[in-house]
């Protein structure tokens, strides 16, 4: 009985206190970035739609399985003011072909994600800490299940979804700085409203086609594009209550 109620009480301090504890990072190519863009909004008022999505590698440990905590670059094209909620998808991977570059394949995860409210202290939601800096929180019922059993490739989207204002609206999404080291392929990117059916390659050149819609035109020398975001998270809630109630038994 006494272990029973160790139990309980820990299942009831360890699991509000998740947010609070450091979260590894899974996948980082957040910086540097520069103004180069890609489009990846949704808005009503236009109408009109793009998505520009990324491939990253999952571990497939269950360290790894939980993404928690999103950052990544991009702007609003009139301001913050116009941006209402933030769109992340996840999905399979669809391996690169001789006649195709990878990309997005089954949808795995969608969620709209509000603004964190200023008074929150762990700040579920977006916020933007800096300049064109974004940070979203996932809130613990919405974390991103990445799934174990070994390596494996997952692609992430980032849309805003702008306010309904009347006006168009639209938000950019930073591409990675091209001189440094990138990994797998090209960003791949689809838009009704564009006539860009799913899924097209942002590299240019990259021997498939290449949309021209990316906020202004490609240094001299790129020849592929990656998205600017990181991926943090925590290991399986119930890794955390064991490596807990191990702490605790060793202290007794």
């Amino acid at each position: 009985m006494k272990y029973c109620a160790i139990l309980v009480g820990l299942a009831l301090v360890v699991s509000p206190a998740l947010a609070d504890w450091p979260h590894p990072i899974k996948w980082d190519q957040l910086l540097p970035t520069d103004g180069y863009a890609a489009a990846s909004w949704i808005d009503n008022d236009t109408p009109s739609d793009a998505i520009t999505a990324d491939d990253y590698l999952c571990s497939g440990q269950p360290r790894d399985q939980f993404i928690t905590d999103i950052e990544f670059f991009g702007w609003s094209y009139y301001g913050i003011a116009y941006l209402d909620k933030f769109r992340i998808s996840f999905f399979t991977d669809v391996p690169a072909t001789p006649n195709d570059a990878s990309h997005p394949g089954e949808l795995l995860y969608q969620y709209d994600v509000s603004q964190a409210d200023p008074a929150d202290p762990m700040k579920i939601g977006w916020q933007e800490i800096e300049t064109n800096h974004f940070k979203i929180d996932l809130p613990q019922d919405h974390w991103f299940d990445q799934g174990v059993g070994g390596p494996h490739v997952l692609w992430i989207a980032i849309q805003g979804i702008m306010v309904d204002d009347g006006y168009f609206d639209a938000f950019y999404w930073n591409f990675r700085e091209r001189h440094e080291p990138t990994w797998g392929d090209d960003a791949a990117f689809a838009s009704t409203y564009f006539q860009y059916a799913p899924w097209f390659n942002w590299g240019s050149p990259a021997g498939y086609a290449d949309p021209d819609l990316y906020d202004g035109p490609l240094p001299t020398g790129w020849t592929s594009l990656d998205m600017s975001f990181r991926l943090t998270g925590i290991p399986e809630p119930a890794s955390l209550l064991l490596l807990a109630l191990g702490a605790l038994l060793r202290r007794r």
